[in-house]
């Protein structure tokens, strides 16, 4: 008995003898086997391993093999060493070999991060080349869903430099043979879904559009202003701002709803104020006003009031020499036609003779010929119409000229015509095809 206890004594204490120099089998220094090495071999295995060290980087597109020269990478290998042994108890060699003991000496390798980051760029540069970028999330207006939501954020395939830097630097300093990159190195969207921000703005803008109000004229409903419609207005800025945009309002009143809205009396026409009605509307809008909006008109244009008594004449063509304006008026007193002319000049004294006539004829392609008033054997004039209306005798009456650019106004004063009253082309031919032989003919000041 005694001789065996001798023999186990005499077996450890040569053990801790050897282990003293030697690391116990099944250590690792930093996860590098150091079995049966001493300090000395282990120092020179850590600074070869790292002078022939290589990785590769694989993943999002990226094949790349580094070398510890491409990084300026290096270790300290006898610094691994002699801590590596400073921690190597000989005393526990027996218990080592039952449980292997894991050393970590905290001394890493050192990299150059210029020449990592470099070497990243690179790389991330020809695969960005044909990469798609990442969509940021946003809030937008679901038509099915009749109100605003959230679309998600939507991930890209371009690379993250600095982020495969990060990936290659703590494999390079682990002396890792190999660096897989994955969702974690590609460039990440901005904004994701779950932003604080994208939800105030959402419900900002389903606030906004949960008002539903009618634009009227008088009585009648013209448009009504519904969740679909007013969302085609709301605003959403960089910093997720909402507001309505009153220009968005403009555009749209000014299609449909402009045609809708205009109306005219025999004196004005009026339009659709799209100014006023884009600062209402945008304004009840944002306060969650759904009172109804009589919609704002403007004076588009203006003629010449009527004519003194003309609604009691019946059906007749009224000439007002003063406003150089005619119409037409139906039976009823309803006007069925209007426009400006230009009368006989008064500077030559061939005013239109004023009176009440009745219209002769109606003659399409005629030829007005004048008087030889000048006594040159010539006609003082010849004048090609395509519409005529004589209402005294053959030599005045109501045509088109088309010669003429402008209408109205003062022109019977200084370049009037020689007594029958000249009409646009357009308006001639509408007249002619209104107007019956007989009908009256009311000319006066």
């Amino acid at each position: 008995m005694g001789i065996a206890v001798a023999l186990l004594c005499g077996a450890y204490g040569v053990g801790c003898h050897h282990f003293s120099t030697h690391f116990v089998p099944g250590t690792t220094v930093d996860g590098m086997d150091a079995s049966g090495l001493t300090q000395a071999e282990l120092a020179q295995a850590v600074t070869s391993h790292a002078e022939h060290w290589t990785t590769t980087v694989s993943g999002d597109g990226i094949d790349l093999t580094l070398s510890a020269g491409d990084i300026g990478l290096s270790i300290d290998g006898p610094l691994r060493a002699r801590r590596a042994r400073q921690q190597a108890d000989p005393a526990r060699w027996v218990l080592d070999l039952v449980s292997p003991n894991h050393i970590d000496t905290g001394v890493d390798a050192s990299v150059s991060q210029e020449a990592v980051l470099a070497a990243a760029q690179a790389a991330a540069d020809q695969v960005n080349a044909t990469a798609t970028a990442p969509v940021n999330a946003f809030v937008s207006y679901d038509e099915g869903q009749h109100a605003f939501t959230i679309t998600s954020e939507v991930a890209g395939t371009q690379v993250d430099a600095a982020a495969v830097a990060r990936a290659i630097t703590e494999a390079s300093l682990a002396l890792s043979p190999s660096v897989t990159l994955g969702d974690g190195e590609l460039v990440q969207a901005a904004v994701r879904a779950d932003d604080a921000r994208l939800a105030a703005a959402r419900d900002e803008a389903n606030r906004i559009i949960g008002v539903e109000l009618p634009l009227t004229r008088g009585s009648e409903e013209l448009a009504r202003v519904t969740r679909d419609l007013s969302a085609a207005w709301v605003a959403i800025d960089d910093d997720y701002a909402v507001s309505v945009s009153q220009d968005a309002i403009r555009d749209w009143a000014a299609g449909e709803l402009g045609a809708r809205a205009a109306t005219s009396d025999e004196v004005h026409d009026y339009g659709l104020d799209a100014d006023a009605l884009a600062e209402t509307l945008a304004s009840q809008l944002d306060r969650g006003d759904g009172t109804a909006i009589e919609l704002p008109l403007v004076v588009t244009a203006t003629r010449p009031e009527e004519s003194q008594g003309a609604h009691e004449r019946g059906r007749h063509v009224d000439l007002n020499l003063s406003t150089q304006y005619a119409r037409l008026y139906d039976s009823d007193g309803g006007v069925l036609w209007r426009s400006y002319f230009v009368s006989g000049n008064t500077s030559e004294r061939r005013s239109t003779p004023t009176g009440r006539y009745a219209i002769l004829a109606k003659r399409t392609n005629e030829t007005l010929i004048g008087a030889d008033e000048d006594k040159d054997g010539k006609p003082d004039y010849k004048s090609h119409v395509n519409y005529w209306m004589p209402f005294i005798g053959n030599t005045v009456g109501m045509h088109d000229a088309g010669w003429r650019r402008k209408f109205g106004g003062s022109i019977y004063q200084y370049n009037g015509s020689h007594g029958c009253v000249n009409l646009p082309s357009d308006a001639a031919q509408e007249l002619y095809a209104l107007v019956n032989v007989g009908d009256a003919v009311y000319v006066h000041w």
